[in-house]
């Protein structure tokens, strides 16, 4: 039987997703009352209106919140008395009832966080509904009771909540599926090979050996049998994975629902403009749609607050008193392509100035080039500062979220004028269709949305114009980066190789680069993990994922890979092996995520370090006393031992009480710092701030 305790969590849990469904309604009514042109229309909005505030103070009521039952109950008198008089809500009380609603939508992140609202905080808002101009006093019940709320049909038409971090996990167990049938279908290859070995061994001997028959004929038998289990598995995963998909995705539209209220207040400081939404029906995966949420917001509050003009300028340029906003999405094969444009000015013309200074010592060919650049921090599409923009720390943050999803973000500016913004991303996070390659021995993998061809190419194809490399095409010269000089794993352009070599040709945004690999290893549904925002600043990278040989591969960043061919120095920015010049330390990499553990190999190997890795403290240490180390680098967060522990013992040793150590964590605040320095660490730096050149400058000092 289930303690009271645990119903009353289960109640506030279903409140909160509840508070915020209804706040969210809310608002969307209120926006559509005043975009409604017929009063009628009005009127029945407005009745709608009551009957979600009734049922959401009912609900506030029950589970005694009772600043959001407060908010609801003068809500609820507002909206009654106008039902009662007949008349639509004036504009001073829809603004009120819209800082109601955001008021609600405050109080779900609250109650989200396991906090609950108390109205003494919500007080400005209820005083506000109180004094309200068009009445005051209760409304008389009738008033109320016309308008009862029936059962919602999704109550009762099968459907349940699901938390999406069950999902999450579900999505998570299948793509671990894809991985072991890559792995089955391997064995059975393996078996089919043993199997041929066995015939020909037979076929050599000079008599019938009954033995080698034998072990022929269940070897046949093997390989028939993991084929077959292969082709099950295959096809269980294939029909697992959708319909986890399927219950992940969402439409469109939900992540546009807030956008309406944004063009209102962002036109209320006398512009106009009205917000149009196409594509709304069209299915995306949940995760995709909440990386893009803050995107669009900020994409939509640029497009009014200085795209559109003001209604005297676009009267005089012969244009609509109202500006018009599009945000559209459509799926273009395993792509979904998200627009927002706008028929404002265009980018300021003295924006355009500052970009083309920025980037003259890249001579880049082209305004439409050269308008990349808004993506860049500290460039804004804003003339002047003002309160709402200017300041230039958006678009970057716009790009960098779009990059963590392994799209790319581009800007345009029609020729019949406007601006549009083109997100571009995958139909889903989980999964990729991996193409896996090989450069300097390390495994990485790229997403083969991206991937146009993969061709041969010799060293005399090969040509160094202006400081960069390109090739020759039917279609024009194609820049070329060598993948294993570019992550500094070998000098730039030196190979083992002697004749051609493979290279992948990837294209987005309109822009195409040749990648230099060593080796085309083959392609594969592989499941994509994220390092997660504390290394959101490795743009190389967008991910890791396992191999069906238990291997890790970086899943590399094309986007990225394409910028950098248009510099004039193909070469990283670290420099690696002129840099550190460690004289082949040996660094032990202590974490335990396999794939940080990897990132920091990479950065270390490319530095000239020889690596060894561990998982946590006592591997760590077991691997000291049998074969120590030179520089030890290390995460706190470890099960078994963490780094604090860790560190406390080798500074306690005899024999490892002066090895270097640095801590590499995720654990940000001034006491954990102090902490771990004060244990004994050389340095301590935070994954959140994250960065291979002052990295590996630390680990260059530390002795």
């Amino acid at each position: 039987m289930m303690k009271s305790d645990d119903i009353d969590r289960q109640l506030l849990e279903m409140f909160t997703h509840e508070v915020r469904e209804r706040a969210a309604d809310i608002e969307r009514t209120l926006i559509a009352i005043e975009d409604s042109g017929e009063d009628t229309e009005k009127r029945l909005h407005q009745e709608k209106l009551l009957r979600t505030v009734h049922s959401l103070k009912g609900a506030a009521g029950l589970v005694q919140v009772r600043g959001v039952e407060t908010i609801c109950h003068w809500m609820e008198e507002a909206l009654s008395l106008a039902v009662k008089q007949g008349r639509v809500l004036a504009p001073t009380e829809v603004d009120l009832l819209l800082k109601a609603a955001d008021a609600i939508t405050e109080a779900s992140g609250q109650l989200a966080h396991g906090e609950v609202p108390l109205p003494a905080r919500l007080e400005n808002v209820v005083l506000g509904l109180k004094s309200r101009p068009d009445g005051e006093g209760t409304a008389p019940e009738s008033a109320v009771s016309e308008f009862q709320v029936p059962f919602r049909s999704t109550d009762i038409d099968g459907s349940m909540r699901v938390s999406a971090e069950r999902l999450d996990a579900l999505l998570h167990r299948s793509g671990e599926l894809l991985s072991w049938h890559a792995a089955l279908r391997q064995h059975a290859q393996l078996a089919s090979l043993l199997r041929e070995k066995a015939g020909k061994l037979q076929a050599r001997m000079s008599r019938s050996d009954a033995e080698v028959a034998n072990i022929e004929s269940d070897l046949r038998t093997l390989a028939a049998s993991l084929r077959r289990d292969a082709r099950l598995m295959h096809g269980t995963v294939t029909a697992l994975g959708q319909e986890v998909r399927h219950a992940r995705t969402q439409p469109f539209g939900d992540v546009c629902q807030g956008l309406p209220r944004v063009v209102r207040d962002m036109a209320a400081a006398g512009k106009s403009a009205r917000l149009e939404i196409r594509g709304g029906e069209i299915e995306i995966d949940r995760s995709i749609l909440a990386g893009l949420q803050d995107s669009l917001r900020h994409l939509v509050r640029n497009a009014v607050a200085h795209g559109i003009e003001p209604p005297a300028e676009r009267r005089a340029a012969g244009k609509p008193e109202t500006g018009l906003v599009v945000v559209s999405a459509s799926i273009a094969g395993d792509r979904v392509q998200v627009m927002v444009q706008d028929d404002g000015r265009g980018l300021d013309t003295t924006m355009r100035h500052r970009l083309a200074e920025r980037s003259a010592s890249q001579a880049l060919p082209g305004e439409g080039e050269l308008i990349q650049h808004v993506f860049e921090p500290g460039v804004s599409t804003a003339p002047v500062v003002t309160s709402l923009a200017g300041r230039g720390i958006g678009l970057d943050i716009v790009r960098s979220a779009v990059e963590a999803m392994r799209g790319t973000a581009t800007v345009a500016q029609p020729s019949e004028g406007g601006t549009t913004f083109t997100l571009t991303l995958p139909l889903t996070l989980a999964t990729v269709q991996a193409l896996e390659v090989v450069a300097a021995g390390h495994a990485f993998t790229i997403d083969t949305a991206s991937v146009e061809r993969v061709v041969r190419l010799a060293a005399d194809e090969i040509a160094v114009e202006g400081g960069r490399r390109l090739t020759r095409t039917k279609d024009g010269p194609l820049p070329v980066i060598d993948l294993a000089g570019w992550l500094g794993l070998r000098p730039s352009g030196e190979s083992t190789a002697k004749t051609a070599r493979p290279a992948v040709v990837v294209g987005m945004g309109g822009k195409q680069a040749a990648i230099l690999v060593d080796e085309i290893a083959g392609q594969q549904e592989l499941l994509a993990r994220s390092f997660g925002s504390r290394l959101a600043r490795v743009r190389r990278y967008c991910g890791g994922m396992v191999l069906p040989d238990g291997r890790i591969a970086l899943l590399l960043n094309t986007a990225v890979l394409i910028e950098a061919t248009l510099e004039e120095t193909p070469a990283p920015d670290l420099s690696l092996e002129q840099q550190a010049k460690p004289g082949r330390r040996k660094v032990l990499v202590v974490d335990d995520s396999k794939y940080i553990r990897t990132l920091v190999r990479l950065i270390l190997e490319g530095a000239g370090y020889d690596v060894v890795l561990a998982a946590d403290g006592s591997e760590a240490l077991a691997h000291l006393a049998d074969h120590g180390a030179d520089i030890l680098v290390a995460d706190v967060d470890m099960p078994t031992m963490d780094g604090f522990e860790l560190t406390e013992t080798i500074r306690g040793s005899e024999r490892h009480s002066s090895l270097p150590i640095v801590l590499v964590t995720g654990r940000d605040t001034p006491a954990d710092e102090q902490r771990g320095l004060r244990l004994g660490a050389n340095a301590y730096l935070k994954k959140s701030g994250f960065d291979a050149q002052q990295f590996l400058e630390t680990m260059s000092r530390v002795r």
